[in-house]
């Protein structure tokens, strides 16, 4: 009978060009048919029907405050973690339009090394000039003594000054070290990233993680974990790293100390993986935020969906706030 008071309905809709029809399920758990939407059903699950009874469009029910709430929170997340994805997309193009090869970028760091060994030798020089200094001060302070006179102020303090300025000296030397240390450490980094993008380029694999997939609100909640301060942070963070490389089957694209990016899905099992290190506002404490993207199924799709990606979410927290 259902049945057929539904084709009934349908037939009768069907002769007008701007008829509806709507389905929903009822208190009682009945399926019921109307060309209107009656006011309990507006906030209820219902999908609007065409003339041939196919649906058309499919509304959920209405979200809670909390929900709401929870939404917002999330897209600050997403917010930050384009910014940072932004941030090195922009830090990459500098890369690449300063070097046109690995020789370019060896080159550059060679150069500012030989020019901080150039300041270095010339510091050695003056050092050794300050010695010669400071022992003809101290021949003049040894001759007084000798002849029981007593050591003037003055050369008191060209012995003292001078004395200062060899520990100076030294100091600076050990400052120009540890710049050449960094210079090294950051062109190895250069020279890495130029290679994998350079590879990426030649592969027409160069495209950055545009926007990381939205999930739902249950999900997001459980790939968040909250570091108590930047030592616990720092361990949560090679963890998650580490949890986002074990399970991505994309290979990893951007990582640095505040994100990690594997790159996009290509074909359709596959899981890109996003981890990001954030502090929504300067008066909380960082977090950590997982995110998980895979190939859309149908356009409305906004988070992944597969048994595989869900128990990724699922198993995020406990797996980085285990202790060994």
């Amino acid at each position: 009978m259902r049945t057929c008071f539904f084709l009934a309905l349908l037939i009768v809709v069907s002769h007008s060009a701007n008829a509806k029809l709507y389905k929903w399920v009822d208190e009682e758990g009945n399926v019921q048919y109307s060309d209107k939407l009656p006011p309990e059903a507006v906030k209820k699950p219902h999908d609007k029907l065409d003339r041939r009874g196919l649906v058309i469009d499919r509304t959920g029910r209405a979200k809670t405050p909390e929900e709401i709430a929870e939404e917002e929170r999330v897209k600050k997340l997403r917010e930050e973690t384009q910014r940072q994805i932004a941030e090195q997309q922009a830090k990459d193009r500098v890369l690449l339009n300063s070097y046109r090869s690995d020789d370019d970028i060896i080159l550059a760091r060679d150069g500012k090394l030989a020019t901080i060994d150039s300041q270095i030798r010339i510091t050695y020089t003056n050092i050794t000039r300050l010695k010669e200094r400071l022992s003809g001060y101290k021949k003049k302070a040894a001759n007084l003594e000798r002849q029981g006179k007593p050591i003037s102020p003055q050369l008191q303090t060209s012995i003292e000054n001078t004395r200062k300025e060899i520990n100076d000296s030294y100091a600076s030397i050990l400052r120009q070290e540890k710049d050449k240390d960094t210079i090294r450490a950051k062109y190895a980094q250069d020279l890495e990233r130029f290679r994998t993008l350079s590879k990426l380029k030649a592969d027409n694999r160069a495209q950055m993680l545009a926007e990381t997939e939205h999930q739902n609100d249950d999900a997001i909640v459980k790939t968040v974990v909250h570091c108590r301060d930047t030592a616990h942070c720092n361990k949560l963070w090679e963890k998650a790293k580490a949890y986002a490389r074990k399970h991505a089957t994309t290979p990893v694209y951007v990582d640095s100390d505040k994100i990690f990016i594997t790159q996009p899905p290509r074909k359709n099992e596959d899981l890109s993986i996003t981890a990001s290190r954030l502090r929504p506002r300067k008066d909380q404490s960082e977090l950590i935020f997982l995110d998980i993207q895979c190939r859309k199924e149908v356009a409305t799709d906004t988070w992944c969906k597969s048994p595989q990606a869900i128990t990724i979410r699922e198993n995020f927290r406990s797996a980085i706030l285990r202790e060994k």
